[in-house]
Formats: structure tokens, sequence, C-alpha cells
């Protein structure tokens, strides 16, 4: 009985080795990523859709001024507004331009996520 403990503790003992060298060969499986349909877009702050036409581009601010039509989820008329945007998302639009956006609305500092022309 003696015999077989040690031999099985050999055997154990020797491929430890062996199993390790397995933890430095690179992974054939790609990594897990992230379920972004659910988990993150939860966590982020909602988006609303309008539709308007810009009235002034500041790029230096990173704005826009848009009058835009009622937005019925925040119980807002239609209005003339200032929205933040970056200077990609400004990019080959001009005052005059009819446009259809989404934003979001957080803390008096609606930001545009989605801006193009109509």
């Amino acid at each position: 009985m003696k015999t077989v403990f040690l031999a099985l503790l050999a055997v154990v003992w020797l491929s430890g080795p062996a199993a390790a060298e397995d933890l430095l060969k690179p992974s054939t499986t790609p990594p897990p990523v992230d379920d972004v349909s659910a988990g993150n877009a939860l966590e982020a702050e909602p988006a609303y859709a309008a539709e308007g036409v810009i009235r002034a581009i500041d790029v230096q601010q990173g704005s826009v001024t848009i009058a835009h039509g009622p937005v019925p989820e925040l119980k807002w008329p239609a209005m003339i507004m200032l929205f933040k945007a970056g200077a990609a998302q400004l990019a080959g639009l001009a005052v005059g331009d009819a446009v259809e956006f989404r934003f979001t609305d957080g803390e008096m500092d609606p930001q545009i996520v989605f801006i193009r022309r109509r």
C-alpha cells in the first residue's frame, strides 16, 4: 500500500511542471466580451431623440445651438437650446441644416451623442 501511495505521489509531483507549461502557451480561445447590449447600456444615461435645425455652431466651445421640436419623453416643448458636441460630431454640419440627433440630459448640460443631416 505504501508503494502504491509513493508511486501515485511521484506521478502527481512529476506532472506539475508539464501542467505549468500549458499556462505559458498562448490561448486559442478569444477572451470573453462584455454584453454591450445590456450591462453597460443600462448604466449609461438615457439618450433622447429629437429633430431640429442648426442655428449656430461653435467648434471652439464644442457646442451647437439647435431649434428642435418637442421631446415628449422629457415633456419639453419645441425650443432653441445649446448642446455640447465634439468637433468630430460637428464636422460637415452648417447653420441651417435640418438634423436628427440623440442627446443625454445630465444636470443642465445636454450632450449630443449622435447627430446627422436629415
